[in-house]
């Protein structure tokens, strides 16, 4: 019985924060703000694995020594630049020096077609050179750029 009426009683309260209770905007101003780190946080969406441990390796550094970290696992950021419009299985991703194209590995996890502008880190195994597959293809054709650089991802975070 106490818990049927403490959910009613917040129920209650929920529902008079949201009608605009008098008291409610006195109790938002007096919570403290979140950071903008948690807020980051919060923003950020998830797909594929969790990140993991291995190395951050900025996407200059990636694309300027692919040889180096081809078959290496890193973690590396840039800005969605394109992104496979039939499924979202590939995106391109680049910083002010570099650009990489990004495949999610073996189409266990798509991103949305939606994501270009977004800022995005990526983990996933630095390929050798690209494998020439259909979504280089795609990925040419959408930039007009060639694949110099392909990350085969294992997970996502757009912020």
């Amino acid at each position: 019985m106490k818990t049927l009426v403490g959910a009613c009683s917040a129920l209650a309260l929920v529902a008079g924060c949201q009608a605009g209770a008098p008291g409610a905007s006195t109790q938002a101003a007096l919570a403290p703000a979140p950071s903008a780190s948690a807020a980051a946080a919060r923003a950020a969406t998830r797909f594929g694995a969790p990140m993991g441990a291995s190395p951050i390796v900025p996407l200059a550094e990636v694309a300027h020594a692919t040889a180096k970290y081809a078959q290496t696992v890193v973690r590396t950021e840039g800005t969605v630049t394109a992104v496979c419009q039939q499924a979202g299985c590939w995106m391109e991703i680049a910083d002010k020096e570099s650009d990489a194209h990004v495949r999610m590995s073996g189409h266990k996890f798509l991103v949305p077609k939606s994501s270009a502008g977004r800022h995005a880190v990526v983990e996933g195994r630095v390929l050798a050179k690209p494998d020439e597959g259909e979504c280089e293809g795609e990925a040419v054709a959408a930039t007009g750029k060639p694949v110099r650089v392909e990350i085969d991802a294992t997970g996502v975070e757009l912020l």
